[in-house]
């Protein structure tokens, strides 16, 4: 997969549910993460599998209820890869 081909990914809820294995399987084809939720501590230990695997991703806490903070995790986004390509809100 080429840099161009690669897509910022964002993942809201991704502590839980669908969101760890959507993450996995995104990160595992190349995609870059930016992980998001409440529960940092699942966040974080998520975030080091992935990079353990070979893949790119970030985490960022927050809660999906609070517009602010989600403004917040975007940004932190396109701080860190100047872009964002897909938003899921898996929430």
């Amino acid at each position: 997969m080429t840099q161009t081909e690669r897509k910022v990914i964002l993942i809201a809820g991704a502590s839980r549910g669908s969101g760890p294995a959507t993450a996995r399987q995104l990160a595992g084809e190349g995609h870059h993460v930016v992980l998001g939720a409440r529960r940092s501590s699942k966040l974080h230990a998520l975030v080091t599998e992935i990079r353990q695997a070979g893949g790119s991703a970030e985490w960022f806490e927050l809660d999906v209820n609070q517009p602010e903070e989600m403004r917040e995790f975007l940004a932190f986004a396109e701080d860190i890869h100047k872009r964002v390509d897909v938003v899921i809100n898996n929430v």
